[in-house]
Order: structure tokens, then C-alpha cells, then sequence
């Protein structure tokens, strides 16, 4: 992998997830306000450009990162491809 996206990946893939159990814990305590679920889809798209980074950083194309919209299934699709930067 390169090491140019490799600290981008941890972060936005990290942000993404953290982001998302904050999301899901506000949205089952708060029933009558769809800020839970906004703040979902603000980490699941941190995770997604997260996958972009890890897919570019493993010599694909950053499309290949819309494996992220699969959540960890799409994650570990993306750790299972070839590095073609070695």
C-alpha cells in the first residue's frame, strides 16, 4: 500500500465507524429526532472516502471504494484484492 493514503485510510475509515455508533447511540435515545440518522450518514460516507483512499492506495481505482457502501463486507473485500503497488 502506499504510505501517502495509508494515514488517510486509518483516519476516515476510524472517523467513519466512531461516527456511526455515536449516530446509532443518539438515534435510540433520541426517538422524535432524525439527528441520529443524519449523523449515520455523515460516518458512513467518512468510511466510503476511506475506502476510496485504501483502494487508490492499493493501486486501483478510487471507484472500488463504493465497496464501502457494503460497511465492514465491503471493507474486507477490499483488504482480500492483490496490492498492485508491491
Amino acid at each position: 500500500m502506499l504510505a501517502e493514503y495509508k494515514t488517510k485510510t486509518n483516519l476516515f475509515i476510524l472517523l467513519g465507524i466512531v461516527v456511526q455508533i455515536v449516530g446509532a447511540v443518539i438515534a435510540s435515545s433520541m426517538e422524535a429526532t432524525p439527528l441520529g440518522n443524519v449523523i449515520r450518514v455523515g460516518g458512513a460516507i467518512l468510511f466510503i472516502i476511506g475506502c476510496c483512499y485504501y483502494a487508490k492506495g492499493k493501486g486501483y481505482h478510487g471507484a472500488y471504494g463504493l465497496f464501502g457502501l457494503l460497511s465492514i463486507i465491503g471493507l474486507i473485500v477490499l483488504v482480500c484484492m492483490r496490492d498492485k503497488c508491491k
